[in-house]
């Protein structure tokens, strides 16, 4: 098994909302609150908030950036999306974990619906020819110019299967760019579920013989 290190990853969740909210509805401006609130929220600051209305009921999005832009949070009437992009070591990690948690306690959730998940990593190969020498084990012949993997993984303790992209990367010299997608019921211990979200995703890229190295930072 090839093992590397995470140079650059990113986390998003999209969360169905159990009924919809009106753009009227007090419920909205108490989000937008708790949201900017540093304690209860992301402290997400109000002029980082904007909400895009085009009637009074249903037609709106409740936008807000954070992270230096490196985090989105887009809210609809039925759904809340939220990414983080560029992230880079355990400090970064702990920030994502803090960040979906809170986000998490802010909506009211059906306990039987289902969320979406996705993580990709940009990891980085020693050199050129190990990573093409890694992708090339995917290959069926030689006329394959670009392989990579792709796949639906079976992870013990996670309920829904996984669905693991392997390829090259545009982003790094000798990289390879990493990514999954799969589903969570919404009702967990969010503090210990999303914890365990770098665990799945690693378990996934096992399947794949690629192993990563704990996040720059991570203590010991």
């Amino acid at each position: 098994m090839d093992v590397v290190p995470i140079e650059l990853f990113g986390v998003s969740i999209d969360l169905p909302l159990p009924k919809p909210v009106s753009m009227r509805s007090t419920v909205l401006e108490d989000f937008a609150r708790d949201l900017c609130d540093p304690l209860k929220g992301i402290g997400v600051r109000p002029a980082q908030c904007q909400l895009v209305g085009r009637d009074l009921l249903y037609q709106y999005e409740l936008n807000a950036t954070f992270f230096e832009g490196n985090g989105t949070l887009v809210r609809t009437p039925e759904r809340l999306r939220v990414a983080v992009r560029n992230a880079r070591n355990w400090a970064d990690w702990q920030l994502v974990h803090q960040t979906f948690c809170r986000v998490h306690s802010l909506v009211e959730l059906d306990s039987k619906s289902v969320s979406s998940l996705a993580m990709q990593a940009q990891v980085r190969f020693v050199s050129h020819s190990e990573r093409e020498r890694y992708l090339r084990s995917f290959a069926s012949n030689r006329t394959v110019a670009r392989p990579g993997a792709l796949g639906h993984v079976r992870i013990p303790d996670w309920e829904y299967e996984v669905r693991m992209v392997i390829e090259d990367s545009n982003l790094l010299p000798a990289g390879v760019c990493v990514s999954c997608e799969t589903q969570y019921r919404n009702d967990q211990d969010w503090e210990s579920f999303i914890g365990s979200v770098p665990t799945m995703f690693a378990a996934g890229a096992n399947a794949f013989s690629l192993g990563f190295e704990p996040f720059a930072g991570t203590p010991s």
